[in-house]
């Protein structure tokens, strides 16, 4: 399945939407963390907003970034595997991080490593639900600037 292309004029480049993009309302402005430093200015005074980060200690830094951009956060998701290729996108509360070590995490049938990836998903499941949006991270906060 592929994204939505993103509307631009005409002979510039479409770029495909991001997943997340879709369930927000028109005028949602995304900012990448990843692209460097991000400024008040390019915020509309009181607008949705998705922050984007994919190194590690992206929660820390999201809401930190948040907090210094007046962005009130609505929503928090740990994205699996990458932002650039989403499988999964997990609401970052303990019911929905528990159902999807739970009832969607498996290890695929005909895997050579089999054994450690069953050993590693076991261990996931025993391990503190904080532990995932804390390790993984591909992470997305929605919000609006207050």
């Amino acid at each position: 399945m592929t994204s939505p292309l993103e509307h631009t004029d005409p002979g510039e480049e479409r770029r495909p939407i991001s997943p997340w993009l879709q369930l927000c309302p028109p005028g949602t402005v995304e900012i990448d963390l990843r692209t460097g430093p991000v400024r008040a200015h390019q915020l509309s005074a009181d607008g949705p907003v998705v922050l984007v980060d994919q190194r590690p200690g992206s929660r820390r830094r999201l809401r930190r970034t948040a907090r210094k951009l007046g962005v009130t956060l609505e929503r928090e998701f740990v994205v699996l595997p990458t932002l650039g290729r989403p499988m999964v996108v997990v609401d970052d509360v303990e019911e929905a991080v528990r159902h999807f070590w739970t009832a969607v995490a498996t290890v695929p049938p005909g895997l050579a490593f089999a054994v450690p990836a069953s050993a590693l998903l076991a261990l996931a499941r025993r391990t503190p639900w904080r532990w995932t949006g804390a390790l993984a991270p591909a992470r997305v906060v929605v919000g609006r600037r207050r």
